[in-house]
């Protein structure tokens, strides 16, 4: 059986996921511990966006993300009481906060007829 010729760019360095930024999702900390973390605090918070549930006028919200209340990089743990369920949104902005940037003002919400909520 003959040899397979060499794929041109196949080198670790070319895949598509690693632009050289930062390590692995595990390396970093985020492997199957933070996965069983991540589903411990989905159930708790009923898969609902925490800082939507707080808006005043209050919001639901599906969450897709965990987030650390106090950022890990600012001495944040993993200890329950310091994550929560949160949406993508609001997560974004959140992260954007945590990193000293200026947002932009986010519209009004809308309610499920389609009508912005008037608060």
């Amino acid at each position: 059986m003959p040899n397979k010729p060499p794929r041109v760019g196949a080198s670790d360095a070319s895949k598509a996921w690693d632009h050289g930024r930062r390590e692995s999702r595990h390396a970093r900390g985020y492997g199957y511990q933070w996965e069983k973390l991540r589903a411990q605090v989905m159930k708790r918070d009923n898969f609902l966006c925490q800082t939507c549930w707080r808006a005043k006028p209050q919001r639901i919200t599906l969450a897709k993300e965990v987030d650390h209340k106090k950022p890990k990089a600012k001495g944040g743990t993993d200890d329950l009481e310091n994550l929560e369920a949160i949406c993508v949104p609001c997560h974004r902005d959140k992260s954007a906060r945590d990193q000293g940037k200026v947002l932009r003002t986010r519209p009004r919400p809308v309610g499920l007829d389609g009508w912005p909520i008037e608060d």
